[in-house]
């Protein structure tokens, strides 16, 4: 990915221009997979569905949730073993 793809990506507004079909389809899965996951919107997965095949959605799928979980595990590792503030 290029340095100025990276820079985009806290940049929602420019994905459009940079980003293929492919790429912002993987944004958008991973962005709803960052809120609440029981019911995906089904516009979305009737896109993925069309860009990825089964096998690259599984990737993206487990590639999404290890970054979820890792961050979601930092988040409360920090709080609970971090240093006590006074």
């Amino acid at each position: 990915m290029s340095d100025e793809k990276i820079d985009a990506l806290d940049k929602p507004e420019t994905w459009a221009e940079l980003f293929d079909d492919r790429e912002l389809g993987a944004l958008a899965l991973a962005d709803a997979m960052s809120g609440e996951t029981h019911a995906l919107d089904p516009t979305l997965v009737a896109s993925l569905r069309e860009l990825f095949t089964e096998i690259e959605l599984s990737e993206l799928i487990l590639v999404g949730g290890q970054a979820n979980l890792n961050n979601r595990a930092g988040n409360a590792a920090k709080q609970l073993l971090g240093p006590v503030s006074e």
